[in-house]
């Protein structure tokens, strides 16, 4: 993207008669302020950077929240076995302002989760098991996931990463039909931010056709198996194992008496990835895409650095989405100041240190102190980060 080209786009706006003076990252922890009406709207040429959306805050947010993790703690040959060769498949799914578990079927980076894990998003974060055992989590290579396709009625979802590390091999999907009761079972996943926790319990029943709501309130049916092993918020998505390390379900939801966890049968898993379709519910009327062309709300002096600040909307609501700093001088970077969760504070910072219209690095305030806390890399090509790394005080 030519900057230039930006900044002469709107150079028909007349600056107003006040000017931002602080520092980008100075804004952290300030009110989002309304346009001023003092300059026309004008249009952004195309190519201009759009808001990358709530998932840079939240992944870190929940990176940060995480414990490091800890050692396996296993009773015998079979459960030791069991986590060492399974875990490296079981990520994090990184979604909105939570994050649960899903397992990796295939070399190609196809990973099953639960659809309550996604919800409506088209891409979520994915982030792989450390190489190193107990390796903390302050810095984390996200990965990101294209949700490819959902199961309303079992509550699945199939998201696919682009690449895989190195030496990460996928879980077989069993036959829970061979399941029995009383069978032993196993599940790793980050019930409560504890990251790659092993669980171990036995088969409790088998029940078929078996309905259910979680949060959504969307009415679900599935085989499910009901066992001993632990389900809590960060386990939803996970693998439900038997001893040969096959998937024979995906842990989803519990019951309202103790001990009652639920997992959705390897076989209805089989029949969604079988299906080429999303299958919902009931079919929801969607409304007419409305065309929406993006504008600069104002045009104002920035002095530190020399430049021009606009105000942005991103999303024709004509209220101001983030600002845009555009310096100057070619030695201070272009700088995008985002509310990414919509307080009304402002939260992150993106800096385009080229003038090439790519974002290289970001700043995030998240725990709303003012100050950044946390910094992402963003690769050459993609606008969000893949890694975060705590900012030292």
């Amino acid at each position: 993207m030519n900057w230039l080209r930006l900044g002469l786009g709107l150079a028909a706006m007349s600056l107003a008669s006040y000017a931002w003076a602080d520092a980008p990252e100075g804004r952290l922890g300030s009110t989002v302020q309304p346009a001023s009406g003092r300059a026309p709207a004008a249009a952004l040429p195309p190519g201009a950077p759009k808001s990358p959306g709530k998932g840079g805050l939240s992944y870190g947010k929940a990176l940060g929240g995480l414990k490091a993790e800890g050692q396996a703690a296993t009773r015998g040959a079979t459960e030791t076995r069991v986590y060492k060769d399974a875990s490296p498949a079981v990520v994090m799914v990184l979604a909105g302002e939570g994050f649960g578990s899903g397992v990796l079927i295939s070399a190609d980076g196809k990973i099953i989760t639960n659809l309550h894990v996604v919800e409506d998003a088209t891409e979520v974060g994915v982030v792989f098991k450390p190489a190193v055992e107990g390796a903390a989590l302050g810095k984390a290579d996200v990965r990101r996931a294209k949700v490819l396709r959902r199961d309303e009625v079992a509550d699945l979802a199939l998201i696919q990463v682009e690449e895989v590390p190195a030496g990460v091999k996928p879980l077989a999907i069993g036959n829970s039909t061979t399941v029995q009761v009383g069978a032993d079972v196993h599940a790793i996943g980050h019930p409560t931010g504890e990251a790659w926790t092993y669980t171990r319990g036995i088969v409790s029943q088998i029940r078929r056709a078996y309905a259910w709501s979680t949060e959504d309130k969307i009415p679900h049916e599935a085989t499910v198996i009901q066992t001993q092993t632990p389900i809590n918020p960060g386990n939803s998505g996970g693998p439900l194992l038997d001893d040969n390390l096959n998937v024979v379900g995906i842990n989803s939801f519990v019951g309202e008496g103790e001990g009652l966890n639920f997992a959705i049968s390897a076989e209805d898993v089989k029949s969604f990835l079988a299906r080429t379709q999303d299958r919902v519910v009931q079919a929801a009327t969607k409304a007419a895409a409305q065309k929406c062309e993006r504008r600069a709300l104002d045009k104002i002096e920035n002095k530190n650095p020399k430049g021009v600040a606009l105000s942005v909307d991103d999303d024709c609501d004509g209220k101001v989405d983030f600002l845009l700093v555009i310096p100057d001088s070619k030695r201070h970077p272009i700088q995008a100041i985002f509310d990414e969760d919509g307080d009304g504070i402002y939260d992150t910072v993106f800096y385009d240190d080229g003038h090439d219209g790519q974002y290289d690095t970001a700043l995030y305030d998240t725990d709303g102190n003012g100050k950044p806390d946390m910094r992402g890399d963003i690769r050459k090509g993609e606008d969000e980060p893949y890694r975060w790394e705590k900012i030292k005080e």
